[in-house]
């Protein structure tokens, strides 16, 4: 091949990496850049411009993919910087999804599972996909300050009303289920183990009129200090670890199918809280305790 259809060659591989309508003007303006950077560099060899100096040329100009890159952004399904989401959104999913699937010997057990887990990631790609898309048609929205200590006091106040209604519902499911059905009886295969219900599922309770009272203070106070979010770290592991226990002290219900479906959300709910225990620890390790020259504000 001689220089001219070096050119070409090299060209033509990068414009077929660019929109349709912009190919012909990059090609003009490719090729008399290319031809320019090649006599400029057979110049310094001292010698004429050949098949063989154009070639290393166009190598050191850089990759067809490269140089498209400087004409045109690509569109990135995943952006680098929402990589590690994308990572622990998968892993959390894969995670929670074989926490809901009970031990089992049937080998299309571990078919299913493995196909949920390749169907989440998939809509994980779906979503971050359209997500870059509209971003790029869009473009990014500006940077809005957040304080991170403020508390959303309606929110906490929410929050308390849940507890409150858990705490009823789990210690009381008979009274709630007559409430709503005009006076009908729990279904048997509904009634608690005796064990659970006696020595288990108070210390749940426990753990969440602690949290109601850490939301209340925050209600009352508007923002978070180190010490309320220890505490709040604090009683969420305790809720995890109560409920890993549950899972593996055995029954919560009398008959086993109820059981096994208890035992199953029991265990997601506990993976979910570990992530999310996990996380706020990573965060709080990595974060900035304060700027440089700035003294730390009082809690």
């Amino acid at each position: 091949m001689d220089v001219d259809m070096l050119i070409d060659a090299y060209v033509r591989d990068v414009t077929q990496l660019l929109p349709r309508k912009q190919r012909n003007d990059t090609a003009l303006e490719l090729r008399e850049l290319l031809r320019e950077e090649l006599r400029s560099r057979a110049a310094a060899c001292g010698g004429e411009l050949d098949a063989k100096i154009a070639l290393e040329g166009l190598r050191a100009f850089g990759t067809p993919q490269d140089v498209a890159a400087r004409y045109y952004e690509p569109w990135i399904i995943i952006p680098a910087a929402r990589t590690r989401s994308f990572g622990f959104a998968a892993l959390a999913g894969a995670l929670v999804l074989l926490a809901l699937t009970p031990l089992s010997d049937d080998p299309s057990r571990g078919d299913q599972v493995a196909l949920a887990i390749l169907a989440w990631v998939g809509c994980l790609v779906a979503y971050f996909g359209l997500w870059s898309a509209v971003q790029r048609r869009t473009g990014a929205k500006a940077w809005v300050p957040r304080d991170r200590d403020a508390v959303n006091r309606a929110g906490s106040l929410a929050l308390i009303a849940l507890i409150g209604a858990g705490i009823v519902a789990y210690a009381a499911p008979a009274w709630l289920f007559a409430q709503f059905t005009h006076g009908h009886a729990l279904p048997t295969r509904l009634a608690y183990d005796a064990t659970f219900r006696a020595t288990r599922l108070p210390v749940i309770f426990v753990l969440w009129a602690c949290q109601a009272v850490l939301l209340a203070i925050l209600a009352v106070r508007g923002r978070w200090n180190p010490v309320l979010r220890r505490v709040d770290l604090g009683l969420e592991a305790g809720v995890t670890l109560a409920l890993t226990w549950f899972v593996a002290a055995g029954a919560v219900f009398q008959e086993s199918v109820p059981n096994k479906f208890g035992l199953a959300y029991l265990s997601s709910f506990a993976l979910l809280l570990a992530i999310d225990l996990g996380f706020k620890l990573y965060r709080g390790l990595g974060s900035v305790a304060s700027l440089p020259g700035r003294a730390p504000t009082s809690a």
